[in-house]
Parts: structure tokens; sequence; C-alpha cells
């Protein structure tokens, strides 16, 4: 629509030119003759026909152009390159479709950016210099460098620019085309890579690897044939392979490679001529094995021959020929029945203690093969003479030559009227040879003391809860004897006590009063009774705190404390929850006794300042700890388990109970005793 409003507007313009020169000539037209006129009219309506059919030329002309011009532009946008114009400060003049698409960005923000800031900034001075040099030189110049596109991998484009000139020869613009090259750049360093990682497997490979051409000149040599040959790659690059052979074995090896060259050998195949003979750059020679791999690169024929010192290996055949005798003398020497079998289960071999045993053995129940013979017949037969392991011997055996199991390992009886024997049978093959071995060992003194141990144990064992039994018999007649010494001490000698105390307060307060220094003497024999009486009542206390009785743990364990924080000056800390109510008095009298052995102990040995006791219940049972910040122990200590009695007598007054005790302890870090109990079933 905007392009027929033009052309109106330019026929409008081209009309009002007309009529104006027309108006200028009216005159003269007047005085013309009506012939004059006729003829001019006449050459009017030529030229308008002529013009009309310029103007229609024109048109048809002008749509062409834009026909052309419209598939320069789909050109110019669907382009696989992208396509810029830039000022000469390196704006973006124009982009077409692909370059915005290559930057990331619509094209309508590209116009006036600045190119430079699509670009990763560690190859923007790259492109910098790429654009200045465009504008100076006004030759043709390319670069790559890597753009920014956010959330995608990073993208490498070609940059190809050329300056632009005006009339006068001053540069004006810069037209740039991109090309994105990222997939290239990563097929050449996946390429650059793989080559890289080659030549580290070549450089770095044990055995030798030369390449020679069809010509036999070298032109690789790894590090593994310097160190080999005794010469460097540089010296061997371009020389014949028969600097590293002796000049004996020259002319077989060239007919060998020769023939390898000729032959119809598939591409990469490889083949190994043998034992051959090497040559060191010192005149040393050493047998070598080779391996020729044959390659056609570009019609050229490379041969890469590897090749490995076997110097080392044929010292080790001689040492191992050498060493069979020992081997066969050692084997010999066991007493354990040795044998070979192939994979049927024929005997290829035995040691001298087989063959003693096959002979010895020869008429019993168990029949024992030698050389030749087939071990499962003889496993067969024992099975049908009604030998009950046999059949399972067979079935082991069988499993292992057919490759279903990698060994069999048994032990059975086989036993005779006169004594009774045990052996140990195991079948394992004899990796790389195919083959199978078979030790058979007598066991019978091994099974009789084993029987005889497993006797011991027994006994043993009834001896521990014999031990278990006594032990818990002890600490019960303890606790009785405890308590019946803390009754006597309060029922009867504290108050036998109190009664002499009071006699001496009633001779103190008798109406024939003693004398002064008498006086003083039974006050002071009445204060030393009722300190005595204190002590006692103290002492039975600590035999069997009657509170454990009347009150309960939690009630005996917070007095116990008190008295315990009175008598020593050390700060204790008393948490209880969830006490049970009701506990046996097992269960209570126990607890009690870990906390006053830890607390004793505590004050004997830890040189604490602070200590903390918690009790606590449970569905499950009840706990207690006792923590101190004191100078800590090694619990690992031996010494420290066999002086420290308590600690043992805590330990058992748990297992007893079916619970446990758990001391955690550090030097210089304090120590933790935890004491568990379970809770007891109900009816049990």
């Amino acid at each position: 629509m905007p392009k027929r409003l033009n052309e109106s507007v330019k026929s409008a313009k081209l009309r009002l030119r007309a009529e104006t020169l027309l108006s200028t000539t009216k005159q003269d037209i007047a005085d013309m003759a009506v012939k004059d006129v006729q003829q001019l009219v006449h050459e009017l309506q030529v030229h308008q026909i002529e013009l009309e059919m310029e103007n229609e030329e024109l048109r048809r002309a002008q749509m062409e152009l834009q026909a052309a011009r419209d598939r320069y532009v789909d050109f110019y946008d669907f382009s696989p390159a992208g396509h810029l114009t830039l000022d000469t400060h390196g704006k973006i003049v124009e982009a077409n479709l692909r370059a915005a698409v290559l930057l990331d960005v619509n094209r309508k923000d590209l116009i006036g950016e600045p190119l430079v800031r699509f670009i990763e900034p560690e190859h923007q001075r790259a492109f910098h210099r790429h654009s200045q040099e465009a504008l100076r030189t006004g030759l043709r110049q390319t670069c790559e460098v890597r753009i920014r596109k956010e959330g995608a991998d990073c993208r490498y484009v070609h940059f190809e620019s050329l300056a632009l000139q005006d009339e006068l020869g001053r540069t004006t613009h810069c037209r740039t085309a991109m090309l994105d090259i990222s997939d290239r750049r990563r097929v050449e360093q996946e390429l650059d890579t793989q080559r890289q990682q080659l030549e580290a497997i070549i450089g770095s490979a044990m055995d030798a690897m030369i390449t020679v051409d069809e010509h036999q000149r070298v032109v690789l040599f790894n590090r593994a044939a310097e160190s080999m040959f005794l010469c460097s790659a540089t010296d061997m690059i371009g020389q014949s392979l028969d600097r590293l052979m002796p000049e004996r074995s020259r002319q077989a090896h060239h007919g060998h490679m020769d023939a390898f060259v000729l032959t119809a050998v598939p591409p990469r195949s490889m083949q190994r001529p043998g034992t051959l003979v090497g040559l060191r750059a010192n005149g040393e020679e050493f047998p070598i094995e080779a391996s020729i791999s044959h390659v056609t690169v570009n019609g050229r024929v490379l041969l890469t021959v590897i090749l490995r010192d076997i110097s080392e290996r044929k010292a080790a055949e001689e040492a191992l020929r050498a060493s069979d005798t020992f081997t066969r003398a050692v084997l010999d020497s066991l007493s354990v029945h040795v044998c070979v079998l192939d994979k049927d289960g024929v005997i290829l071999k035995t040691n001298e203690a087989w063959k003693e045993f096959a002979r010895h053995n020869s008429d019993g129940a168990v029949p024992i093969a030698d050389v030749g013979h087939n071990y499962m017949d003889v496993c067969r037969r024992a099975s049908a003479g009604g030998e009950s392991t046999a059949e399972a011997i067979l079935g082991g055996i069988k499993s292992v030559l057919a490759g279903r199991q990698p060994s069999f390992v048994t032990e059975y009886a086989c036993h005779s009227p006169g004594e009774h024997r045990w052996f140990h049978m195991r079948v394992t093959q004899l990796k790389g040879a195919g083959a199978f071995v078979l030790s058979h060992m007598d066991i019978s003194e091994r099974v009789r003391m084993a029987m005889a141990l497993e006797d011991h144990v027994v006994l043993l064992g009834k001896q521990r809860m014999e031990l278990e039994s006594l032990a818990g018999k002890l600490i019960e007649a303890q606790e009785y004897e405890r308590k019946r010494i803390a009754r006597e001490l309060h029922d009867d000698f504290n108050q036998r006590l109190a009664a002499l105390s009071v006699e001496l307060e009633t001779i103190e307060q008798a109406s024939t009063a003693p004398s002064a220094p008498i006086a003083r003497q039974l006050a002071a024999i009445r204060g030393q009774v009722g300190r005595l009486s204190d002590d006692l009542h103290d002492l039975a206390y600590r035999l069997h705190p009657s509170l454990l009785e009347h009150v309960g743990l939690e009630v005996a364990a917070r007095d116990h404390v008190g008295e315990f924080t009175k008598r020593t000056g050390l700060p204790v800390e008393f948490t209880a929850r969830e006490v049970p109510e009701h506990l046996t008095s097992e269960v209570a009298t126990n607890l009690f006794r870990v906390m006053q052995e830890s607390l004793q102990n505590v004050a004997k040995h830890a040189q604490a300042t602070e200590v903390t006791v918690r009790l606590s219940g449970s569905a499950k049972g009840i706990g207690l700890s006792v923590r101190d910040n004191g100078k800590g122990f090694d619990p690992d200590n031996k010494i420290t388990h066999v002086k420290g009695l308590g600690l043992l007598s805590m330990q058992e007054r748990m297992r007893l109970l079916g619970g446990i005790l758990r001391v955690h302890s550090f030097p210089r870090a304090g120590t933790k005793v935890c004491a568990w109990i379970p809770r007891a079933p109900e009816g049990a």
C-alpha cells in the first residue's frame, strides 16, 4: 500500500509540471494554422503512446527489480551464515535473521548495539584486533572467537570481515559474515584429544612400537623403543629397520616383511613372526618377540611392529626348567596327597605321598587310583560299595571339571573296623594348564582334637554357668549380710550406745554430783559415745539404706547424694525423670550400689569439681548415669581392670539382671558410668 501511494504522488507531480509547461505554450498554439495544430496533435498522440509504452516497460522493470530485491532479502535473511553491517565504531547497522539466531537476540534489538558485547570477555581483545585490522588495511580479515549464549553450551563463531568505502575512498562501514563452527571445533577438540591419548598410549606403552613404510624406513619410534635399542627417535626416523637387527638375520627379516606386504592380508591384521634377535646401539644382541600390524593410509602401506624384550622371560623359563626338579622334590616332601586331573577326571600326575597312600589303601573300602586311572570311576565304585559320601564327592568333582564352580572342598569320615579316620579334600582348577588339582589330606588328628576341644568347651560352659550362678549368690549373700549387719548395728549396738549415753548423763545429773574433773571426763566420754553412735548409724546406712525399702530408689538416691556432698564437700547435681514408683528390691538395690560405687570412685580417684547423677525411667527399663569432669582413665588398661574390683562388681550386678554397664572415659576428659536394666515382663 505505501508503494502505490508513492507512485500516485509521483504521477500527480509529473502532471502538474506538464500542465505548467502547457500553459506557457497556449499562445503559440493559438497562432498556429489548423494543419499545424493537427500535425502537432498527431505527434503528441504518438509521444503519448510512446510514453505509455515506456511507462509500462518501466513498471515491468520495477516489478522485476522488486522481485529480485525480495529474492535477495530472502537469501540475506535465510543464509546459513550470519551477515552484519557495522559502522566504524563496531556498532551493528544491519543484521540478517541468521545473525540474530547465532547471537540469540531479537534482530530489532541488535541494531545500534556494539558487536563486541556478544563476545566472551577473554576473546574480546582478539575480535577488536580483527576489526581494527579490517578497517585499517581494507583487506578481508578472519578470526575465530567464542560468543556468549545464555543457558547453552559455548558457541564458537568464525568471523570474516571486509571494509566498505564510499566514492571518495573513505571507509564508512564494515561488512561481517558469521559462521557457527562449534561442531567443527568440537570435532577438532575430540580429534586432538584422541591424538593426545594415542600419543600418550604409544609413549607410555611398555612394548617398543616402530612404524615403517613400504621401504622399511622408520616413521615412528616410541620411548619404549628408545629404551630397548638405546637410541633416540630423532636418530632413527627415516633410517632403515636393518640398524635394529644383527646382519645375519636381516635377509630372513626382509623376506618375511615383503611377504607380509604382498600377501592379501586384511588391514590392521596382526601376525606374529615369532622370536627374533634385536641389536642395541651398544652392539648387544637380545631376544625379542614381534607382532606386525598392516594398514594402508591414502594408498601408503605402513607396517607397525610391536616388539617385546623377552630376555627376562627367557631367563625365567630357564630358571623354571632348572627349578622343576626342586618343585618336584618339594611336592614329594609334602604329607598332603596331591594329584593332577584332566577335564575327564583322568589322573595325569601324583606326588609320592599320593602314591604311598594309594599303595596302603589299594585293598581298602575306598580304592585310590594311580596315574592313568579315572578318579571319578574310583568314586563311582565307592558309591556302589555303600560309601554315603562318595556320591556327594563325585558331584562336586564333576561340577569343578565342568567349570560350574571354581573349587570344591569337603571333609568326610572314612571309618574302618580298626580305626576312625577323617579326610579333607579340595579340588581346584590349575590356572592356565587346562587341568585340575586334587589334594587329599588326613585330618584325623585334627578332628580328634576338635572333638576333645568341643568337650572342653561344653565343660567350660557348664563351669561358667556355675560361676555366674555362684557370683549371683555371692552378691545376694553380700547384700543379705550387709542388711543383717546394718540391722545389728542399728538395733543392737546403736541402742546400747544410746543407753550408755543416757546412763552417763544420769551419773552427771545425780544428787551426789561427782567432782569437776570427773564431770568433765564423763561429758567427754558421753560426747565420744554420741559420735560413735552417729558413725555406727552412718555405717549401717552405707551397708544397707533403709530408705530403699520404705520410700523407694529415687528418695534413697537423692538422700545418698546429699550425704555424699556433706561428707566430701563435692557438689553433685541430681536429676530424676519418670522413675517407676514400684521397683523390685533387686533392681533398686543394684542400681543404688552402682551409684554408690561410682560416687566412691569419684571421691577417691577423679579429682573432679563437678558431678552429675541422673536417674531416668521409660517403658523399656530404667537407667542411671554418673558423670564427672575429673582426670579420667583408660578403660582399656588391663591394670586398671585388675585393680578396679568395684567395676567388676558393678558389671556383674547388671549382668545378673539382664542389664548393661558402659564406662566412657578418656585421660583428662572425665568419666561417665551408664547402667541400664530392662523392664521385666508382666508376671515374670
